[in-house]
């Protein structure tokens, strides 16, 4: 099973084929359009939230996997989405959370990282059980030291509640690297500048599931800039896993 997550900075509909020869069974994609504003109907299932049309999150499964917003889905974490994911053939499922974190103008305390470790919080019973938490954090560990003011969680603390449920990051686990010490495969580049890359991007999954990893990669800045996203795709292949 090949999971993706990318933020595509818009026009999904003209740069998903790049995707598709990745032969992926899960999509998590950040800034993306309203699936019925793409003409092509690529994918076997889909869900989006948004409050653009043009600008949302979106999840596309493949390969007769079907996928529905979690029951438990609260809107006031609105791009934190709680996913089903069950394959058709033998029912078995995992869950799935697709972040694309924002800058909460309103409550300060809870822009970025202060809202993933707010929605994970508040999910906290999806983490008692296999679960995949993909997408864009736009933060690091590093920030935490420069964060302008008091956050409802810092990165730290987003790991540590995460490591309470035997949670981690595939990334790190498969690198055997600390957060932090991500010296090669920057996730993205600021103002699409190679000189300004950080690590911002992140799947994290049960140790069960991270046991089943077979491969884990970063795309090279090389080979997507010319798809107008500063932001590269983080790729995951597992052996079966549902």
């Amino acid at each position: 099973m090949q999971v993706i997550t990318w933020n595509c900075c818009r026009a999904f509909k003209k740069k998903h084929v790049h995707l598709l020869s990745l032969n992926p069974d899960l999509l998590v994609i950040l800034e993306c359009e309203n699936p019925y504003k793409i003409n092509t109907k690529f994918y076997h299932q889909s869900v989006w939230v948004g409050d653009n049309e043009n600008k949302g999150l979106g999840v596309f499964s493949f390969n007769n996997i079907n996928i529905q917003i979690h029951e438990s889905y609260c809107d006031k974490y609105k791009y934190a989405v709680p996913v089903v994911v069950t394959n058709s053939e033998n029912k078995r499922s995992v869950n799935l959370i697709a972040i694309w974190s924002q800058n909460n103008k309103e409550e300060r305390n809870r822009r970025y990282i202060g809202e993933v470790y707010s929605s994970l919080d508040y999910y906290e019973n999806l983490l008692k059980s296999p679960v995949i938490i993909a997408g864009d954090f736009n933060w690091n560990i590093k920030m935490d030291y420069d964060a302008d003011a008091p956050l409802r969680g810092t990165f730290a603390d987003v790991r540590d509640l995460l490591e309470q449920y035997n949670i981690h990051s595939m990334y790190h686990s498969y690198n055997n690297l600390d957060f932090g010490a991500e010296k090669e495969d920057p996730t993205f580049f600021l103002t699409f500048n190679e000189q300004k890359p950080y690590h911002t991007d992140y799947m994290f999954a049960s140790a069960d599931i991270i046991d089943k990893m077979k491969s884990f990669s970063v795309g090279k800045y090389a080979d997507w800039r010319l798809l107008k996203s500063d932001h590269m795709p983080l790729i995951v292949e597992f052996a079966d896993i549902m």
